[in-house]
């Protein structure tokens, strides 16, 4: 069946068909997608571990009341992406990429593939700005938001903040051989456990981190035991289960599986920055965290004025008669959302 690329709710059932690019902190932290809202404002509740006791009271008493604590409840507007391509003459009067030198192809033809090409792109787009956004979350609780005009330069700042993260700096930095690496990784799991109620079972980590592991003394101390068996503590078989993430091995004494996690991306000034710094480690619960979106308006007929579309990403076709061009915009308002802020620890192996 033919997408039809001028109509708005035909895209967004196209995107849904779309293979999205990996996305591992987002998939292992941030997994929970509920309904869009059908606003653009959308209420965030997030909490902390409760410890509480709960009171004695005395013989016949009905009960004791005890206040409600360890929540908070937000109104945000999530901030709105809107990555863009535009089709001119010059991109279809020529071959396109792949394409025969004696191709038959039209001009129109073209257009069509190469906004069928951006649809795809702009999502990535926006699936990689969702990966950044956990990742800083991850490590400082707080998102920072650059927002541009229309310009590329105006530039309006605003931080979205969820609480305190957990963090352990080490003693010894992870890099030196008498460094307590394991020490230190029992101890974030045992922070999670007491303040979470919950074991952690999983550590993504930096690329530098696998190599500290096999050059840690006590480490390789405990992995050169003659027999496996008389000391299970853990297992180290570095493998790679997919582009640009490693399995480094599992903990079985903290039930925790450990991953390299190496991809990167382009920053707003063009520079290559991984989405996990090459020395962090995340030991958290998986699978709690959720993408929370939220309604975007948009004209799509002048007779009809603003609709409201509830989705994940909203494309929007447009062309203009005056500058002979036609572009292709992908909106989307989310915004990632713990469930606790104790569900992990970060942890700065080397400043």
């Amino acid at each position: 069946m033919a997408i039809e690329l001028k109509d708005t709710v035909s895209l967004m059932q196209a995107m849904e068909r779309i293979k999205a690019p990996a996305t591992t902190l987002v998939d292992t932290f941030f997994p929970n997608i509920p309904t869009p809202a059908v606003t653009s404002k959308i209420m965030v509740e997030y909490r902390k571990g409760n410890r509480r006791l709960a009171p004695f009271v005395v013989e016949g008493a009905k009960g004791l009341n005890v206040s409600r604590e360890g929540s908070n409840v937000n109104i945000y507007e999530p901030p709105m992406v809107a990555p863009r391509r535009t089709v001119s003459p010059e991109d279809i009067e020529q071959r396109g990429f792949g394409e025969s030198i004696y191709s038959a192809k039209t001009a129109a033809q073209r257009a069509t593939e190469i906004q069928a090409r951006d649809l795809a792109e702009l999502q990535a787009m926006i699936l990689n700005r969702k990966n950044q956004m956990a990742a800083e979350v991850l490590k400082t609780g707080a998102y920072t938001i650059n927002g541009y005009a229309d310009d590329g330069v105006t530039a309006k700042v605003a931080t979205i903040s969820f609480g305190t993260v957990q963090i352990i700096t080490p003693t010894t930095e992870w890099d030196q051989a008498g460094a307590t690496i394991y020490a230190d990784i029992k101890n974030a799991s045992e922070m999670v456990q007491e303040n979470a109620g919950m074991v952690p079972t999983v550590a993504l980590v930096g690329k530098n981190i696998g190599a500290y592991l096999l050059g840690n003394t006590e480490i390789m101390k405990w992995l050169s035991v003659p027999n496996n068996n008389n000391l299970a503590l853990m297992s180290i078989q570095p493998r790679i289960t997919s582009p640009q993430v490693m399995r480094i091995g599992f903990i079985a004494s903290l039930n925790l599986e450990v991953f390299a996690y190496m991809e990167t991306y382009l920053d707003d000034s063009g520079n290559v920055v991984p989405f996990l710094g090459d020395n962090d480690v995340i030991v958290g619960v998986p699978g709690r965290g959720r993408q929370l979106h939220g309604a975007v308006n948009l004209i799509n007929d002048e007779e009809t004025g603003f609709e409201t579309y509830s989705g994940l990403y909203v494309p929007k076709y447009a062309a203009s008669k005056n500058s002979n061009t036609m572009s292709l915009t992908v909106y989307s308002r989310f915004l990632l959302a713990p469930e606790f802020m104790d569900d992990w620890v970060y942890i700065k192996a080397k400043a």
